[in-house]
């Protein structure tokens, strides 16, 4: 377990929401395998995305699994062309391993944005990432929103 992935545990445990972490054994990263794991639609699993933002700091899209972003509306949106983080830069500028990156105690340097691809879930429930390889945590779009202090919802992807 990442140390990252050990903070977000925390936090989850502190707000009352541990009971509602799934950890998975010998499962790879992707949206499809934990959708086929948990036995639920890819699009209810939440990606995280990083991008470059202005002045050093990074941008964090969450969005549902089956979503693309799109440089049209990411440029409305944001003012720029989105540019995806190095594997390097993700872990110092987001607070998570590149392929782990989730909505939860980021570092100052990042602002998280929730897509409007996972509004469409309202009455569901959705699966974001805790920062590890192999573990997600179950909530309602309300719940992801109050945990994940987003700075706002944006619509970025297709």
């Amino acid at each position: 377990m990442n140390e990252a992935e050990k903070k977000c545990r925390e936090y989850l445990s502190a707000k009352g929401y541990s009971d509602r972490i799934i950890d998975f054994k010998n499962t790879d990263i992707t949206a499809e395998s934990t959708a086929l794991a948990l036995d639920v639609d890819v699009d209810r699993i939440c990606k995280g995305l990083a991008f470059k933002g202005k002045g050093g700091s990074a941008i964090v899209v969450l969005a549902s699994g089956r979503s693309h972003v799109n440089n049209g509306k990411f440029r409305e949106v944001f003012g720029f062309r989105p540019t995806m983080l190095a594997a390097e830069q993700t872990e110092e500028l987001v607070g998570h391993v590149a392929g782990t990156i989730n909505p939860f105690c980021l570092k100052d340097t990042a602002r998280l944005y929730l897509d409007l691809s996972i509004r469409k879930h309202l009455g569901e429930t959705v699966f974001p990432g805790i920062g590890g390889e192999d573990s997600v945590v179950e909530l309602t779009i309300d719940e992801l929103e109050k945990l994940s202090d987003p700075v706002c919802w944006v619509s970025v992807t297709l």
